[in-house]
């Protein structure tokens, strides 16, 4: 812009190539990728199914509930939450067996 003088009463002395840049304008310039982009897509329910055990929580519920269990089916997207006291095996699998019914 100053070069070509499209923007009057900004002067500017000195060189103005620039030389570096900041690690933020490189990244900046980069192009985003998706994640997981390995092309497999599950072609059946319950082929693969996501489980995220969150947990403990600083303050209990009032039922007395620490951790939640988001489980979720690859192909259908059928999602549930269910709440836990502990996070146990037996609890854990007492729940996914739950989902597995529900979702076939």
């Amino acid at each position: 812009m100053v070069s070509k003088s499209l923007v009057d009463g900004l002067n500017i002395s000195g060189e103005m190539n620039m030389k570096g840049r900041c690690k933020d304008c490189i990244f900046g310039k980069h192009t985003s990728h998706t994640f997981n982009d390995n092309g497999y897509r599950e072609t059946k329910t319950l082929e693969r199914v996501y489980i995220d055990l969150w947990g403990p929580a600083q303050t209990q519920s009032a039922g007395g509930v620490l951790y939640f269990m988001l489980i979720m089916d690859g192909y259908t997207f059928y999602q549930t939450i269910a709440l836990l006291k502990n996070k146990l095996a037996d609890t854990t699998l007492m729940v996914f067996k739950a989902y597995h019914t529900e979702a076939e």
